[in-house]
């Protein structure tokens, strides 16, 4: 008995299912990246920009050591943390992937074993957990809103994030005015972690939820494949 071929898009899903290694090294090299990042581009602006006394800092004018290590800063702060987010995302999916092959090669085992009874005694094959295409979908929903964050946040940091902070603070930012264009900036950059944040935390809880989800499918596997030898051990006994 051949399992009915899934539909679009659940095609496509069962056809990563194999490559969870692949998507668990991926997790892994951007987590290892924004690692690097950190070390290498956050870390050392960071320390140029605090090596002086506040009023020093603040006072510096545009092109300064002083406002580009502050720009480096909060442009690297508006991408990175989403990139470290989409590889633990990563890593997450290649947990829901591997259940999902080990449920996927339970049911066919199942299969094997029931060819191997006789007609007038073998069960019939119960039809797909309808578990398995909801932690599928959780799985899908809970990558691509963590790639979407992803994709805002260097939205962000190509545009109104490089655009506000590349100004003298004392001399410009701290002088802006109401309905000027530096305090709309400023209102969107101070506002956009409250929903963002949240946002990919909501991917996170689609993915764990797809974990829950594959284990609770092969937990019901595998109690059904143990009723239908314990029926055929009483019957045969």
């Amino acid at each position: 008995m051949q399992e009915k071929k899934a539909s679009f898009p659940f095609n496509m899903i069962e056809s990563m299912m194999p490559l969870y290694p692949v998507l668990a090294v991926m997790g892994w090299m951007l987590a290892l990246i924004a690692f690097l990042v950190g070390l290498y581009v956050l870390s050392p602006a960071q320390t140029t920009f605090l090596s002086d006394a506040k009023a020093v800092r603040e006072g510096a004018a545009v092109g300064s050591a002083f406002v580009q290590a502050n720009v480096i800063s909060h442009v690297t702060e508006a991408w990175l943390p989403q990139l470290k987010f989409l590889g633990l995302g990563l890593g997450l999916l290649a947990i829901v992937m591997a259940l999902g092959t080990i449920a996927k090669k339970l049911r066919y085992m199942g299969k094997v074993l029931t060819d191997h009874i006789p007609d007038d005694q073998r069960p019939a094959m119960p039809p797909q957990p309808k578990q398995v295409r909801w932690f599928q979908i959780n799985a899908m929903m809970g990558i691509m809103l963590l790639m979407l964050v992803l994709i805002i946040g260097i939205v962000l940091a190509i545009t109104i994030v490089p655009d506000y902070w590349n100004n003298s603070i004392a001399s410009e930012l701290n002088l802006a005015e109401v309905g000027s264009a530096l305090l709309s900036q400023l209102a969107v950059i101070s506002s956009y972690a409250f929903w963002l944040n949240a946002l990919r935390m909501i991917g996170i809880a689609f993915l764990f939820t797809a974990i829950a989800i594959a284990l609770t499918v092969i937990i019901g596997t595998l109690r059904l494949q143990s009723k239908v030898l314990l029926k055929f051990y009483e019957q045969n006994s």
